[in-house]
């Protein structure tokens, strides 16, 4: 199994070790070794231990893989450009539950996070670091730019272009091929839409 460790030992860090477990659970996978966090609530989190800060991952001479476990799409980022050890790698994690139509017309780059019972149907591009959350559906001509969070039960209906950064809050619908901009927060329960 591949060692594996994630940045952040707060709720969402906590929420990616859960996809972890259920990724084992079908199929031994990865070896989760622990999280590295610069300001940790405690030392041992949900029986894993926090191995040190951050940028020590720099210093790290075998290959291990690392997920970004922290919400904000800006610190996402931040925490990214941290890291400049080649031995680093940045896998993909996707719950068992996730339903993709189509593998062949659905791009998913390095480090996103697709959490259970999401939904993608067809022609998706998903940048780097992209996290989608629990039951979130995305439908065909879908693009979401890098670092960008999706939190649950968020609806893209067809073509929605999704820039760079965003944060997109809970249940929020996209109703139309809108064009949303870097670093854009689209508030919990936005419905968005276009007049005909």
């Amino acid at each position: 199994m591949n060692k594996i460790a994630i940045i952040g030992s707060g709720g969402l860090g906590r929420e990616v070790l859960g996809i972890i477990q259920s990724i084992n659970r079908k199929e031994k996978t990865w070896d989760f070794i622990g999280f590295y966090d610069d300001n940790p609530s405690s030392e041992v989190v949900n029986g894993f231990p926090v191995l040190g800060k951050i940028a020590e991952l720099n210093d790290i001479n075998e290959e291990i893989y690392v997920v970004i476990g922290v919400g904000n799409p800006n610190v996402r980022e931040i925490l990214f450009k941290k890291i400049n050890n080649q031995n680093i790698l940045f896998p993909s994690l996707i719950h068992p539950s996730v339903e993709i139509y189509s593998n062949e017309s659905v791009t998913i780059g390095n480090g996103v996070v697709i959490a259970a019972n999401a939904v993608l149907t067809v022609n998706i591009n998903i940048s780097d670091f992209v996290y989608i959350n629990a039951m979130s559906l995305l439908a065909h001509d879908t693009e979401i730019g890098k670092f960008s969070m999706i939190m649950p039960t968020v609806s893209i209906s067809a073509g929605g272009k999704i820039g760079e950064r965003v944060y997109i809050g809970n249940g929020t619908k996209i109703d139309f091929p809108i064009e949303i901009e870097d670093g854009t927060v689209v508030p919990a329960g936005s419905v968005l839409t276009k007049e005909k």
